[in-house]
C-alpha cells in the first residue's frame, strides 16, 4: 500500500525516453523493435531470472524494474509498455506455458522473447519453447498468437503468483492473490474453489467449506465436483470433532 507508483511510471518513461535516442521514427517498424530489444535486454539488462524463476519478486512489476530481473510476461510487459510509449504497436502474446510479444509491422507481424534476450523468434523457435514449457508437440493454434487483452495478462499474471506463494504453503499472501483473481475474472469458477482449498490449508475449516459448496453450485458437473463433494464429508466430519 505504500508503493511509490509514480515513481514507478517515471521509470518506464525514462527507458522511454533514452531508448528513443537509437529509435528513429522513420525506421521500418521490425528495426524499431530490433533496436528498442537491444536497448532492454543489453544496454539496460533486463535479463530472466532463470536461477530463481519461481520468486514472486519476477511477477511485481516494482521489483522487475529495480531488480532487471523477470519472467516471461512481466518483461514482456515493460517491453510493450515501453514500446507504446514509442509507437511501436507492440502486444502480449500468451503462447502455452510461455509469454512473448508481438509487434504489427509492414509485411507481417514480428515476435520477440523477451525472457530469452529479446532475440526475435519465429514459428519453429515458438514451438521450441512451448515444448519446454508444457511438453506439448503437436500442431501450432494461431489463436494462441492474438493479442492477449490486459485483463487476461493481469490473470495470468496473478496467476503465476498463485503458483508460487502455493508452492512455498505461503497461503496467507496466497489467499489475497486469490481474492485478486476474483475480481479479475468473476466468472472463473475455479477460483472460488482454489480459495476453499487454500483456507482448507490453513485449517480454516468453516470458510473452507464455505467457498467449497459454493463452487459445486456454481460448476456442479465440473470435472473435479465429486471428488470435491466427496472431500467435503471428510473437511466437515474434521470440524465436527474440532468444535
Amino acid at each position: 500500500p505504500t508503493l511509490d507508483v509514480a515513481a514507478y511510471m517515471r521509470q518506464l518513461h525514462e527507458l522511454s525516453d533514452r531508448a528513443s535516442d537509437d529509435i528513429s521514427e522513420g525506421l521500418p517498424v521490425a528495426e524499431q523493435a530490433e533496436r528498442l530489444s537491444a536497448f532492454l535486454f543489453a544496454e539496460a539488462g533486463f535479463r530472466g531470472n532463470t536461477l530463481a524463476y519461481s520468486d514472486p519478486r519476477n511477477s511485481f512489476l516494482n521489483e522487475v524494474l529495480d531488480r532487471r530481473l523477470g519472467i516471461p510476461i512481466s518483461l514482456s510487459v515493460v517491453y510493450v509498455d515501453v514500446a507504446n510509449r514509442l509507437g511501436i504497436p507492440a502486444y502480449g502474446i500468451g503462447l502455452p506455458g510461455h509469454f512473448i510479444v508481438g509487434v504489427r509491422a509492414n509485411g507481417g507481424d514480428v515476435w520477440f522473447d523477451p525472457f530469452h534476450g529479446g532475440h526475435r523468434v519465429d514459428l519453429s523457435d515458438c514451438a521450441e519453447l512451448i515444448r519446454m514449457a508444457v511438453g506439448y508437440e503437436g500442431p501450432l493454434e494461431s489463436s494462441w498468437f492474438a493479442p492477449m487483452p490486459a485483463r487476461d495478462i493481469l490473470a495470468r499474471m496473478l496467476n503465476n503468483l498463485r503458483s508460487s506463494y502455493v508452492q512455498t504453503a505461503s497461503w496467507h499472501d496466497a489467499v489475497a492473490v486469490i481474492r485478486l483473481l476474483r475480481r479479475t475474472q468473476p466468472e472463473v469458477a475455479e477460483h472460488v474453489r482454489d480459495l476453499g482449498l487454500v483456507y482448507y490449508q490453513q485449517r480454516r475449516l468453516p470458510q473452507a467449506a464455505h467457498y467449497l459448496n459454493k463452487y459445486l453450485e456454481r460448476a456442479p458437473e465440473a470435472e473435479d465436483a465429486q471428488m470435491i463433494r466427496d472431500g467435503m464429508k471428510d473437511l466437515l466430519e474434521q470440524w465436527v470433532v474440532l468444535n
